[in-house]
């Protein structure tokens, strides 16, 4: 969701910026630079000569222009549900406007548009994110529910769920000890998030709480399935693009060697 809010904040700093290249005062959309303006409005344009070989202030102002397309096709593909479809030929008119330093609006009223656009867009992604968050923490608890009656699965008292595939022979870790495991971890409806095939080390008390926990659970060289609650992994912030907030995960681990801290009886 951050990365969201960050996209239309920035969206609006740029426009307000191109927005400040117009008059001080509302300037009617009149004059040489807007007649031209209208005149590329509706009508498709045929394409400049750029090229791989065209000199580097052409690809400067081209590449310029396409940057700028692009970012707002990104906002209007992600984001169209609250900022609704918008009037490309109204986008270049006011890109060409602002060029010319023609704006049909007054620098008040594109900074006030677009801190209106951007408080109507946070609601909406706020909104969507709660909405989603609260989905997903009941599908986790029917999840879990429904797993706990599983064969193999047990349930400690903090809530994880753990099946050991597994037993192993060798020693289980404790929270100062580091551990090299390899992994899988997917969400509960498959999605593989992370995966690590070659053995991986990480200090026990530096992972997620369903990690420290369920790790002591095992041996070396034995192998585990956790299932892990939002509130032991990443709760609800989530953690990416895939990890949602309140999302339970599954990890299928290999637990493949116990190193001890540096300095322990057990290292000497």
């Amino acid at each position: 969701m951050k990365k969201n809010l960050l996209a239309v904040s920035v969206f609006g700093a740029a426009a307000l910026m191109l927005g400040a290249c117009g008059e001080d005062k509302a300037v009617a959309a009149q004059g040489a630079g807007t007649e031209n303006a209208t005149a590329a409005v509706g009508v498709e344009r045929p394409s400049a000569a750029i090229s791989a070989e065209s000199s580097f202030d052409d690809k400067v102002s081209y590449s310029i222009g396409a940057s700028v397309g692009t970012y707002i096709a990104t906002i209007q593909r992600d984001q169209s549900e609250f900022i609704g479809n918008l009037d490309q030929d109204l986008v270049i008119q006011g890109f060409i406007d602002a060029i010319n330093s023609k704006t049909a609006l007054s620098e008040k009223d594109i900074a006030d548009t677009l801190v209106a656009l951007d408080q109507k867009v946070r609601e909406g992604l706020e909104k969507k994110a709660a909405e989603e968050a609260n989905q997903n923490l009941e599908a986790g608890k029917k999840f879990l529910a429904d797993n706990a009656k599983a064969e193999g699965v047990q349930t400690t008292a903090s809530g994880l769920q753990y099946k050991i595939v597994a037993e192993g022979s060798g020693k289980s870790p404790t929270t100062t000890d580091t551990v090299r495991v390899r992994y899988k971890g997917t969400t509960i409806d498959g999605q593989v998030f992370d995966e690590q095939k070659e053995p991986i080390a990480f200090p026990l008390a530096n992972i997620i709480p369903g990690w420290t926990e369920g790790l002591q659970l095992m041996k070396e060289g034995g192998k585990a399935i956790l299932y892990i609650p939002s509130d032991l992994a990443y709760g609800e912030m989530g953690a990416g693009d895939l990890i949602k907030p309140n999302s339970v995960l599954i990890f299928e681990i290999e637990l493949v060697e116990v190193v001890p801290p540096v300095g322990s009886d057990e290292q000497k």
